[in-house]
């Protein structure tokens, strides 16, 4: 039966297939961005390639035969120029990959090339899976399987139409076929198509469609909720394909300016979870790389402390003690998520008792410079868990307070040494009698007076430039008074207390972080990288020293600062709050989705379920001691009242409302059916869905003869008033039934 609604042609679907092609192609282009490789330009070729062929799909059947005869060629020469030009192997697979995308867009594919699409964008999707496990990933999943599927139909329904041969052409066609524009591409105008397309699908099955979709999603979440886990990261070889480096500016080198290139950078450096803002410091300083070296314009780790670094190292490791004894009750464990990129120094802010890493790693420890480090810099997501971590301004030292200085001489490490030219070591030792006045000061003291030196004689800002001249470039800025940014006052300060006889040493890492109320935890952002000092008390510790103007320079703030910074912490709650707390519970439920995870899902499942029953059995408790209460008392007028409402008033409006109201419901509900048809158009879909809904049978008894011709005639004959047409839709509900219940 004509249900009176257009249908697709030929080359609707030709059409449709290949602005779906183009979509598969450039959604998988897409994830490309997510991964840490040097892809960016030919990702962005792809996508312009889609948007030029969108705008003209006559586009690819002007390009010359000799480009396509030379396009593999050149994709392969282009695979084997990046190999050999250095590039990692998984970079020079996915810019092939690429490549590849943007010749099947660019050319009109047949039903083998759509299928090409298919694979070259699922094995972009899975790599970035794989590799990022990003909360961007499930989103593109999602999409790339609801295109792919889309676009299998509709080839599937395009070789129903055509009879196997469809209209494009591939590499394998004849030259002159290769240059033709299909009669599909010469006038396509996309609103046009997406209206028949509109007005042309049966949206019901649409709407099923989307809901097996959404059952099987489901599904899924929960198989993965009850499966066991088990370690598949080393399973995959992928991430071994990959030469990961990560920023400058957290690395066992830096030359000034680092640090400053990484603040410019909003994007999140890691997350800490599992934390209340209460055992947080107002401003924690979360260490990173210690450098003691200065040599060469910047400082960095001197190859005795490397060595020393190096002594304890451990493999396929999943946790480590950290020298800090177990406290009574204590059991806050820390949650980071380190994002991929950022450094293989992890960030601390001193001692812990235990770090947990989510899989094996390979790394070093070093429990008096308080570092953990990674063998390799991470392309993924590193997650780990840390107990009992201190945050005290003053870390102990025994092993370096054993030593004499003679024996640390000895040893090699930097923190008291001036690689400097004799001039310039002059000025250094002026600077500090400034500082000093002449008095014998304790290290403390001779912080805060330099920390206040060096706010008097420079401004702070990111904007600086080292002074152009020979010699040490601090020097060369202590001698200036230019603006400089927080790399400069921690090199300066550090020059000036070994000039003074303290040894000193630099520290990279984040100072601060927001907190995301939506989340629960702590984000710090790559803006927030900082440079600050340590400076040897001659006691056996090392005090933390942030020299910058606006930072408190010596040691812990009092403790009406301490609870003024956490007052002042700044606190997330916009837009971009709610992404980055969907990104956590990203982190939380699956990334980090461990056995032990699943045990506290199961306790909260079970716990929120005691709580709701227990709060249903107090409210039916409740109401029904109300209501023998209501019964027990005397007869009052509102007892009477509500009885009279209840029994009385309430059936006599329903009925009342059934009685007129029915009309106007059900021309709403036929209006809704109809997907908003006005007039006689409901009406006829009303009567087509009546008759497909009527027994039939070879002979028909009753009143069902006489409401089929009535149903017939409301379909083709006449229009006819609202309540004429009311009066048959309720004999032919009526004729249904009883035929049904004779059966």
């Amino acid at each position: 039966m004509d249900n009176g609604r257009p249908t697709l042609d030929s080359t609707d679907l030709h059409q449709l297939r290949w602005a779906l092609g183009t979509c598969l192609a450039m959604l998988s282009a897409g994830s490309a961005f997510f991964l840490d490789l040097d892809v960016g330009p030919w990702a962005i070729a792809v996508l312009l390639s889609g948007v030029a062929v969108f705008t003209w799909p006559s586009l690819p059947g002007r390009i010359p035969i000799w480009g396509h005869r030379l396009a593999f060629p050149l994709i392969s020469a282009a695979f084997l120029a990046d190999l050999y030009a250095g590039a990692d192997t998984m970079t020079a697979l996915v810019r092939v990959q690429l490549l590849l995308l943007t010749y099947r867009i660019i050319t009109y594919r047949k039903r083998r090339d759509d299928l090409q699409v298919v694979l070259l964008g699922l094995f972009l999707v899975v790599l970035t899976g794989v590799l990022t496990l990003s909360l961007g990933f499930a989103v593109q999943l999602f999409a790339f399987t609801a295109c792919a599927l889309a676009l299998l139909l509709v080839t599937t329904l395009v070789d129903v139409t055509t009879g196997g041969a469809t209209a494009g052409v591939g590499p394998s066609e004849s030259p002159p076929a290769r240059r033709a524009i299909p009669a599909w591409a010469a006038d396509v105008r996309w609103l046009r198509l997406w209206g028949r397309l509109r007005a042309g699908v049966e949206w019901r099955l649409v709407g099923l469609g989307v809901g097996l979709f959404a059952g099987v999603v489901a599904v899924t979440a929960l198989l993965f909720t009850a499966i066991p886990r088990f370690e598949l990261g080393r399973s995959f070889f992928l991430d071994q394909l990959i030469t990961k480096k990560t920023r400058t500016g957290f690395s066992d080198s830096i030359r000034f300016g680092d640090v400053t290139q990484i603040q410019e950078d909003t994007s999140v450096a890691f997350t800490v979870d599992g934390v209340s803002p209460e055992r947080l410091p107002g401003v924690p300083y979360w260490r990173m790389v210690v450098l003691d070296e200065h040599r060469d314009g910047g400082f960095q780790s001197s190859s005795a402390l490397r060595t020393e670094l190096a002594r304890r190292t451990l493999q396929r490791r999943v946790a480590v003690e950290g020298g800090v004894a177990r406290r009574a009750g204590e059991t806050e464990r820390w949650r980071f998520y380190l994002e991929p990129g950022v450094s293989r120094y992890l960030p601390l802010t001193g001692a812990f008792r235990e770090l947990r890493f989510n899989r094996p790693m390979d790394f070093q420890q070093n429990i008096p410079l308080r570092m953990v480090v990674l063998a390799s810099d991470p392309g993924e997501l590193v997650g780990f868990e840390i107990e009992a971590m201190e945050s005290a301004a003053i870390l102990p030292d025994p092993v370096h307070a054993n030593r004499t200085r003679e024996a640390a001489d000895i040893a090699g490490l930097g923190y008291w040494q001036l690689a400097v030219a004799p001039e310039e070591r002059l000025r250094l030792e002026q600077w500090v009698k400034e500082i000093t006045a002449g008095e014998e000061l304790s290290p403390e003291d001779f912080a805060v007076r330099a920390a206040r030196w060096l706010a008097t004689r420079h401004r702070y800002g990111l904007e600086s430039a080292l002074p152009v001249g020979r010699g040490d470039a601090v020097v060369r800025w202590l001698d200036g008074g230019d603006v400089g940014h927080c790399e400069l006052f921690a090199a300066s300060f550090t020059l000036l207390a070994r000039a003074a006889g303290h040894p000193a040493r630099l520290v990279t890492g984040f100072k601060g972080g927001s907190w995301n109320e939506f989340s629960g935890s702590l984000i710090v952002r790559n803006s927030m990288a900082h440079a600050w000092c340590e400076l040897w008390d001659g006691k056996g510790a090392w005090i933390r020293v942030d020299p910058t103007p606006g930072s408190f320079a010596v040691g812990e703030p009092t403790p009406e600062l301490a609870a003024a910074q956490q007052r002042g912490r700044t606190v997330d709650r916009g837009w971009g709050a709610r992404l980055d707390g969907l990104r956590v519970f990203w982190y939380r439920r699956v990334i980090n989705f461990d056995q032990s995870a699943q045990l506290e899902l199961v306790e909260e499942v079970q716990g929120g379920l005691r709580a709701w029953m227990a709060e249903g059995r107090e409210w039916m408790a409740a109401v029904t001691r109300g209501v023998v209460d209501w019964v027990r008392r005397p007869r009052l007028a509102e007892q009477w009242l509500l009885i009279f409402l209840l029994f009385v008033a309430l059936p006599l409006s329903l009925w009342a409302g059934l009685r007129w109201a029915e009309p106007a419901l059900w021309w709403a509900v036929a209006r809704l059916r109809g997907r908003g048809s006005r007039g006689h158009a409901a009406v006829r879909r009303e009567a087509t869905r009546w008759l497909r809904r009527l027994p039939g049978g070879r002979s028909e008894t009753g009143e069902l003869p006489r409401v089929r011709a009535e149903l017939e005639a409301l379909r083709f004959g006449r229009p006819v008033d609202r309540e004429t047409a009311r009066q048959i839709f309720v004999r032919a509900r009526r004729a249904t039934r009883a035929e049904r219940a004779r059966r």
